[in-house]
């Protein structure tokens, strides 16, 4: 080959190179890829600072930032029950640098609720986990009517108009909850929305309400300003050993518990959600952090991302029933 043919060979060999790389089909060997992770992680928690998501964030962030190498960064993204922050993470690039705490509001009650949302739950994001199951509380007044569930359903079922029931808003868990309840029990009353749960449960203590459903009442049950009558979710608490279950207490079938999970953005490698997967089994799986989180009435759960995918249809299906029964609709 003379110098002039070498020369053009090198030549047409650099045009075909980035042809191919203007075409995106130049591959980039494995071994100049990018190690993940490569920066901060960023963790979004759509609500306030304090809450029980918060507290999950923070609780596993450190976990994961020892295991992964790199900081995990807490960004509180409130609003929108959860609306704004769910988008956020899910319109972020998807390499495994962002992920979300989502739970039963972003990705089963909002959708079921709100006609027009900036996400998309199933197609916008990969499940990587479940973490918890939560139980919520019934509980009533002790000075009310009802010690027991099957008093405060014959009550229901004979003063439709006086009974009350609190929760901490529209649509939330909490609501449709006792909805579930009262299709359950054929008990009839009126709800009582309120901006949050303490506001809430501060009228119950008063007697200004008759009973509610929610996940922070524990501490009161335990101090004796309110009487709980029965456990949400499929077992009786850790925190509340003497309650039985609502099904136990005269609702056979009922079962309601609210939940939270990792997510990352659509797309995301599958190699990245396998390693988060991986991590956080053996974070949920720490007898300390069960242990710290079952004083909280939570229980972590942990599996596959498959297993996760799985739940939240099933949810999704039960929420958007619940949603219809109780006439809920976004302002």
């Amino acid at each position: 080959m003379t110098g002039r043919d070498g020369a053009d060979g090198l030549r047409r060999g650099m045009l075909v190179a980035a042809l191919l790389a203007a075409a995106g089909l130049w591959a980039v060997p494995a071994a100049a890829q990018s190690p993940w992770p490569s920066k901060p992680i960023r963790l979004v928690v759509p609500y306030p600072a304090g809450g029980n998501v918060d507290l999950l964030g923070r609780l596993i962030g450190p976990k994961l930032s020892e295991a992964l190498g790199q900081p995990v960064v807490i960004d509180n993204k409130p609003g929108a029950a959860g609306a704004i922050g769910t988008a956020d993470a899910a319109h972020a690039e998807p390499d495994g640098h962002t992920l979300l705490i989502g739970d039963i509001a972003t990705h089963a009650i909002n959708p079921a609720l709100q006609d027009k949302l900036s996400y998309r739950p199933m197609e916008d994001f990969t499940p990587v986990i479940r973490l918890t199951s939560v139980s919520l509380l019934l509980v009533v007044n002790p000075k009310g009517p009802a010690k027991d569930l099957a008093e405060l359903v014959a009550f229901g079922k004979a003063n439709p108009d006086k009974l009350t029931y609190a929760s901490a808003g529209l649509g939330t868990p909490q609501h449709l909850a006792f909805e579930l309840l009262k299709a359950k029990t054929g008990m009839l009353g009126t709800h009582v929305p309120y901006r949050g749960s303490a506001p809430a449960i501060n009228d119950l203590v008063a007697g200004h309400v008759t009973a509610m459903i929610d996940g922070t009442a524990v501490p009161m049950a335990r101090e004796g300003a309110l009487r709980a009558l029965g456990v949400t979710g499929p077992k009786r608490s850790a925190a509340l050993r003497d309650v039985p279950t609502i099904a136990e207490a005269g609702a056979p079938g009922y079962e309601f518990a609210s939940w939270h999970g990792l997510f990352a953005p659509a797309r995301t490698p599958a190699a990245i959600v396998e390693r988060l997967n991986a991590e956080l089994n053996k974070v949920v799986a720490d007898p300390a952090v069960r242990e710290r989180m079952a004083a909280l009435n939570i229980d972590l759960v942990g599996g596959t991302p498959a297993a996760f995918a799985d739940f939240i249809k099933a949810e999704a299906g039960k929420i958007a029933e619940l949603v219809r029964i109780s006439g809920a609709k976004a302002n």
